[in-house]
């Protein structure tokens, strides 16, 4: 017998050697045994994950004349045995992409009306069925909708979104789930035992994440990894081969990253690129420990690591190394130099000054100590390029100049007095003063009402306002009362007159644009990304002075 490819030669043959897809394998077994087949099945997912190979055993299963207890086909009957060969007169495997013509689709209707020679059924599969044309997708719908009690369709396609919505709903559809790494190293396990090969988990593992959850490209790497190395599949074979690099490179790199040690990680980027590996790929490998690492360092759980034994211990151990959100923003900005290195053609210099910057971030332990010495009153510091206080400007706390004005000593008094109960501080309940408290609150109302006309006496302040300004809407003059409320805390009382005249008119708009550009600033430094970021490290902002 010829040669056999690893794919070909360890394809399913049964539902239960179907890796990842049990939520189908399961249904069509019952579907099998209770005799409730539909007549369109459609089976969508990517690349290498089963598709055809479902809708081969679901053929056996239909004409299989020893069927299984279990819904699985014997695969030693005359109709197992011819369709696994290809040799069946009642099975017909159609590919889309090369017969997608209206043609091709007229032929298929004219032989369904034919019963099979020798099965119960006769099943034309079609795959990459999002490949026909839309003159043949029109042309195949009525026969979809209605085909013959024989017959049945099954479609396969990597790409449903192209499939006519018309024929979509005339399908019994089952979505093919992306395989995990750990399915696919498993699988692989199981085929390099059966042959005798030797192999080590993260070499399989390796092989996993570069086949992106596809079980037969997995599969194809496999086969020339065994070719390449005699037989044994090592991390050497696979860095050579999948262009990887070495993971203890890969791991060295994030660690100097977060003992901010530049000169070791530049050292490890630049051994790489001798190395002749792909700088592309080595940036990938840190997103993806990264991800890990932010997975664990959060959930505290290695079930969600798709990971060898020896890789889930070393991403526990780093992972203790900072803080849960270090390794967020570590995450971010990895990810951002990713996407610059794979389109630049500067790979290399994006990857040694991606390292280099990662190194000097500031931790969440720097914001912390930062917050708590403004909040303190302490002076701000000139570092050095490491992050660190210069031996000549180093004091303690208590020494550091604070930021407000110091307070005037207090005469000391032998004079034994009732301490008074403590109060808010003492305002002055006139209109001039609620003015000048506007001012800092709202600028706006302060130069709308600077030179509005008023009267007052001991507990009422009347206003005098323009009908045609602005200030007269309801909405405007309701905030107004509700400032003047909570300043005089129902002490005076407010009265707002409307009346017409020119002589009403505002025209301060000079102040009033001074006060809205100071407000504008004081918006800005507020909304700024350092003082919200200061403010989420638990920061409190009391006040804002700009001139």
């Amino acid at each position: 017998m010829s040669y056999q490819v690893v794919a070909r030669k360890w394809r399913p043959q049964r539902f239960e050697q179907v890796v990842g897809q049990d939520h189908i394998t399961e249904t069509l077994k019952y579907a099998v045994l209770n005799k409730r087949i539909a007549p369109v099945y459609l089976f969508t997912g990517i690349r290498g994950t089963g598709k055809t190979t479902l809708a081969r055993i679901l053929v056996k299963s239909v004409n299989c004349l020893d069927l299984q207890s279990d819904g699985e086909p014997c695969n030693k009957c005359e109709n197992c045995i011819e369709i696994m060969e290809g040799r069946s007169p009642d099975f017909v495997e159609i590919d889309g992409a090369s017969n997608n013509s209206v043609d091709d689709v007229r032929n298929i209707k004219e032989n369904i009306s034919y019963y099979p020679v020798k099965s119960k059924f006769k099943v034309y599969i079609i795959d990459e069925v999002h490949m026909l044309s839309k003159s043949a997708f029109n042309a195949l719908l009525k026969t979809l909708e209605e085909p013959p009690s024989h017959t049945i369709f099954i479609l396969a396609t990597t790409d449903h979104q192209k499939i006519p919505a018309t024929v979509l709903s005339r399908c019994q559809r089952y979505d093919l789930r992306r395989l995990s790494l750990d399915d696919v190293a498993k699988q692989l396990s199981k085929i390099l035992d059966s042959e005798g090969h030797k192999y080590d988990m993260e070499s399989l593992y390796a092989i996993a994440r570069e086949g992106e959850g596809s079980m037969r490209d997995s599969q194809t790497i496999l086969e020339q990894l065994i070719t390449f190395g005699d037989g044994s599949i090592t991390e050497q074979e696979c860095s050579l081969i999948l262009g990887c690099s070495d993971k203890k490179q890969i791991r060295g790199i994030i660690e100097a990253v977060i003992k901010k040690d530049p000169a070791t990680s530049v050292a490890l980027v630049t051994e790489i690129y001798r190395n002749g590996k792909s700088i592309e790929k080595a940036a990938k490998d840190i997103l993806y420990l990264l991800h890990h690492i932010v997975l664990f360092s959060e959930l505290k759980n290695h079930d969600y690591l798709e990971s060898p034994k020896e890789e889930k211990e070393w991403i526990e151990k780093c992972s203790a190394m900072a803080s849960t959100p270090d390794w967020i923003r570590l995450f971010r900005f990895w990810n951002e130099q990713h996407e610059s290195i794979k389109t630049s053609d500067f790979a290399l210099m994006i990857f040694e000054v991606a390292v280099i910057t990662a190194c000097n971030f500031p931790t969440m332990d720097d914001f912390r100590t930062f917050a708590k010495a403004l909040s303190e009153g302490a002076s701000v510091i000139n570092l050095d390029k490491n992050g660190n206080e210069p031996e000549k400007e180093k004091k303690n706390l208590s020494e550091t100049v604070s930021l407000k004005d110091p307070e005037p000593e207090k005469p000391v008094s032998f004079e034994t007095k009732t301490p008074d109960t403590p109060d808010e501080p003492v305002r002055e309940y006139n209109w001039e003063a609620f003015t000048e408290y506007l001012k800092d609150e709202d600028p706006y109302f302060y130069g709308a009402l600077v030179n509005i006309p008023y009267s007052e006496d001991d507990y009422l302040i009347a206003l005098s306002v323009d009908m045609n300004l602005e200030m007269a809407k309801k909405d405007i003059l309701h905030r107004l009362k509700l400032k003047f409320s909570e300043y005089f805390k129902g002490t005076r009382e407010l009265e707002i007159r409307l009346e017409t005249g020119s002589d009403l008119s505002i025209h301060n708009e000079k102040e009033i644009e001074r006060l809205n550009e100071i407000k504008s600033k004081k918006d800005s430094i507020i909304n700024s990304n350092a003082v919200k970021e200061a403010i989420q490290l638990g920061l409190e902002l009391k006040k804002v002075d700009v001139e």
